[in-house]
């Protein structure tokens, strides 16, 4: 093997090593459910019924959500096609050779509705995974080498929301999205430094339609192509011969958008027959709330946050800037920050902007391969400090050693100071639940949760509480609405004060112990300012009793 290729199969056979790993310890009993149910129906509906039409599918098959009857339309699916395509061979190949629950199972069974049938061709998920690391590696190193590359892709493979969705959550399109996300951003990284040739013009528009495909959201990445040809035009304009370059240069831009809406024409065809708009948001007119993002929730909320859940973006973001920083590399640095910004606002956007049930920051997923991107960028750099300073890796190590072990060893201080049961034969779960919880207590209790300060601490500042209340306030909101009919969601809309991780919604004169009245746990607010924090849900918040 080639010193080129010994990186790239290092990085693969790792990350695929891991999946593998984890698609075998899968705890779910089933891959298919949820949202990824109704996104895996699409390959069902390609290979069994040949259309793109539900109809006979909610005939068929179980329809939970009854979808069948949408407020918005009938029959209609609010997920894209695009991650079936990685589904489809192996759901083809079992109806061509003859599953034997295609004969001998139950009435869904047999429909290739439920059953390993799907969970088989889920599978294709984690060949989607695969890809998205590979892609990273290829422009990593285009950047930055094939080793920073290697760490980049490892890192940005194992430390992500990529893992969970390639291995464990199949059903669910996230994987395949990272995975067009990622061959549209290498495909344009190559051809924004040759933004006169056709073929890369060509090229971007069809991965672009691609990622579309994956996740309609994804057409946000539009804006780094209509920036590289708006640079490419004003520099044409210097030109002698500029009339001729600059129609050239025009009849590039819509043979991109072609390939745009070619590619992304499937989904197009379904929206205009099952809503009558083929740019439609399938799941109605409110699912966005533009006016409203929650963007300091979106990125470091305590229960769902992506900085709090995945913070190996900590120092992709860093790389970003390290891209920034340098001429070379600033035009690169400043797409990523703008992609991560304007992603950022998407998702904050959602009604439910924390993603219902599932791995946190999981719409982020077209920011795996920037991500990536990033890593590989600060690896490039603390190698080039190495090298001019020898002795910087060394003790670089030796201080990450410390921060990792020193924390827990002061934990498992103050939890023998506190009676822990060390001279008793216990099972080391037992033990070691006592140590992490005083090392998390204690710090939160303390200052809250370090991973989300950028958000937690202005918000104590600027309302006189704890960065710890920001776990509750900066969550998801109260008065919880269903996203098609406005109706108010009871259980969503109750908070009920008299638990202990309630804490963070009460501040001022209110006792922080919880008292027992009238056979309710309450919180009594002392004599002066009792304060309470209420994040309401769009649009309207309606009567608040207290």
């Amino acid at each position: 093997m080639s010193a080129r290729a010994k990186p790239l199969a290092f990085a693969l056979a790792l990350v695929g090593l891991v999946y593998v790993a984890l698609a075998a310890a899968n705890p779910m009993p089933s891959a298919v459910h949820g949202d990824g149910y109704y996104t895996y129906l699409w390959a069902r509906t390609i290979v069994f019924d040949g259309d793109l039409d539900f109809h006979d599918d909610y005939r068929i098959c179980p329809d939970p959500w009854d979808l069948a009857n949408a407020p918005v339309a009938d029959d209609v699916n609010y997920w894209n096609m695009g991650p079936a395509l990685f589904w489809i061979p192996p759901l083809a190949w079992d109806r061509l050779v003859g599953h034997p629950a295609l004969e001998a199972g139950t009435d869904w069974e047999r429909a290739a509705c439920l059953g390993p049938v799907p969970e088989r061709a889920v599978m294709g998920s984690l060949v989607a995974g695969l890809l998205t690391v590979f892609l990273g590696f290829v422009g990593a190193r285009r950047l930055a080498g094939p080793w920073p590359a290697a760490f980049a892709a490892i890192a940005g493979g194992l430390l992500t929301a990529l893992p969970y969705y390639s291995t464990t959550m199949l059903s669910y399109g996230h994987a395949a999205s990272s995975f067009g996300c990622g061959l549209f951003f290498v495909t344009w990284d190559r051809w924004r430094r040759d933004p006169r040739r056709a073929r890369g013009w060509v090229a971007m528009g069809a991965a672009l339609g691609l990622a579309m495909l994956m996740r309609s959201q994804n057409a946000i990445l539009a804006v780094l192509p209509f920036a590289t040809w708006c640079v490419t035009a004003f520099r044409l304009f210097g030109e002698r011969s500029r009339g001729r370059a600059l129609a050239r240069h025009v009849a590039l831009g819509f043979a991109f958008v072609g390939c745009v809406l070619l590619v992304f024409s499937p989904q197009m065809i379904y929206l205009q027959l099952a809503t009558g708009q083929p740019f439609d948001v399938s799941q109605g007119e409110h699912y966005m709330r533009w006016g409203s993002p929650r963007v300091m929730s979106a990125l470091f909320a305590t229960g769902a946050g992506l900085f709090t859940w995945s913070p190996i973006m900590y120092p992709a973001l860093v790389g970003w800037l390290l891209l920034v920083a340098r001429r070379a590399t600033r035009p690169l640095g400043w797409a990523l920050l703008v992609v991560f910004a304007m992603d950022t606002y998407v998702v904050a956007s959602v009604y439910d902007w924390w993603g219902s049930i599932g791995f946190p920051g999981r719409r982020f997923d077209m920011l795996v391969v920037p991500t990536m991107y990033g890593l590989a960028a600060l690896a490039a750099a603390l190698r080039r400090y190495t090298q001019r300073h020898r002795g910087f890796g060394l003790a670089a190590a030796a201080a990450l050693l410390l921060a990792v072990l020193f924390p827990w060893n002061a934990a498992l201080v103050a939890s023998i100071a506190k009676a822990v049961r060390i001279d008793q034969a216990r099972p080391a779960p037992m033990h070691w639940e006592a140590v992490f919880h005083e090392l998390g207590h204690s710090t939160w209790k303390g200052v809250g949760n370090p991973l989300a300060w950028p958000a937690s601490i202005p918000f104590a500042v600027e309302r006189g509480t704890h960065p710890r209340a920001w776990d509750v306030v900066g969550s998801q909101e109260l008065f919880y609405h269903d996203h098609q009919t406005l109706e108010r969601r009871g259980p969503e809309s109750t908070l009920e004060l008299g638990y202990a991780w309630a804490e963070g919604y009460v501040a001022g004169s209110f006792q922080r112990d919880v008292v027992r009245l009238e056979g309710r746990d309450v919180r009594v607010a002392a004599p002066g300012r009792a304060r309470i924090f209420l994040p309401l849900h769009w649009p309207d918040a309606g009567a608040i009793t207290l």
